[in-house]
């Protein structure tokens, strides 16, 4: 992450607007905004221990940050730097996330193609619907996705695996 001291009026203009219009800082008050796109941190009137410590904290890779710690950083600075850190804590967790799906993706996408050359197996919406049925029952696990989504994607993965045979019946 770039460090960057400087005081408002050296803030590139995105960032005037972002600490003004969306933390709803007063300019007096400004004393860390961060650029997560440009993966930038501009501070003013910070020790550079502690503008360290919020780097640490904004690249932790655990999913939730440390109550208490984050806590006292409100307490000590306000919400407007609260709000940073954790909203780019926040990012940099769904860069770090994008990043491994693209790996995934490069390593998987030519034993996926060269599986769909061989016959498909049809869509059978019944079955969706029954297995999306059962698991409505207050059995879902996963509410971030939607119950058929699910089901096909472990569908899939059970097919693929060999766990699962695909019935005639079915097509």
């Amino acid at each position: 992450m770039i460090l960057k001291k400087c005081t408002f009026d050296e803030l590139p203009s995105a960032m005037k607007s972002h600490i003004m219009f969306i933390r709803k800082i007063p300019v007096g008050e400004y004393r860390l905004a961060i650029w997560s796109k440009k993966d930038t941190l501009y501070y003013n009137d910070l020790k550079e221990s502690e503008v360290k410590r919020f780097v640490t904290l904004i690249e932790n890779e655990k999913r939730y940050l440390d109550g208490r710690t984050m806590n006292s950083i409100y307490k000590k600075y306000g919400s407007a730097v609260y709000f940073e850190i954790r909203d780019a804590h926040d990012y940099f967790l769904k860069k770090a996330d994008e990043a491994l799906a693209e790996k995934t993706v490069q390593e998987y996408m030519p034993i996926i193609e060269k599986a769909m050359d061989r016959p498909s197996i049809p869509l059978n919406h019944s079955l969706l619907k029954a297995m999306s049925h059962a698991a409505d029952k207050g059995k879902f696990k996963f509410k971030e996705w939607s119950t058929d989504e699910t089901y096909i994607y472990f569908m899939g993965y059970l097919l693929g695996s060999g766990k699962l045979k695909w019935e005639k019946q079915l097509s």
